[in-house]
């Protein structure tokens, strides 16, 4: 499994060019993973995005000290957003397996880059509108993003992608 990260997520983690894995397909159930960092209410944020479903999820208030934990925090973030969606345990437990390789690549799509950055922008707009994290609960954040129609995957949601995926693999 691959992370495809952007060059200034990749300049954050300290990756070189020469330690990058080669850009190759996954035969994961939910595919690679696009990450990048931003800022959100002067915390830095990394959103992760799968690039089958454009399911995603943000780690807020990332520092030095958890960034070293990267794939951790990473793997961490998947389970709890497959749990809060309602994925069964043991299909997590499957994922979760798949995901305990993980190479860092550098993005390579401009289109799944650009969902990324649409997606920034909403979570952005979306906790600015509420007053701030202090006032917003980060996990309807994610729920409401990932809920929300997106052109790349025929005007369905996230959630709806992942388990059109998913349903597949459970018959």
């Amino acid at each position: 499994m691959q992370i495809r990260c952007t060059q200034k997520l990749l300049k954050e983690l300290f990756i070189s060019k020469n330690q990058l894995a080669e850009i190759e397909n996954t035969d994961t159930l939910l595919g690679n993973w696009y990450a990048n960092i931003f800022t959100l209410d002067r915390r830095k944020t990394i959103i992760f995005m799968n690039e089958r479903t454009l399911l995603s999820f943000i780690i807020y208030g990332i520092r030095k000290d958890n960034i070293k934990n990267f794939p951790v925090v990473f793997v961490n973030g998947i389970e709890r957003v497959l749990t809060m969606e309602g994925v069964k345990q043991d299909i997590i437990d499957k994922i979760l397996q798949q995901h305990s390789t993980i190479f860092f690549t550098k993005t390579h799509s401009n289109s799944l880059r650009g969902n990324m950055n649409d997606l920034v922008n909403m979570y952005k707009h979306i906790v600015l509108y509420d007053g701030g994290l202090k006032h917003t609960d980060l996990f309807d954040v994610i729920a409401q993003v990932n809920r929300t129609p997106q052109r790349n995957i025929g005007w369905r949601n996230s959630v709806d992608a992942m388990f059109d995926i998913l349903g597949k693999t459970m018959q």
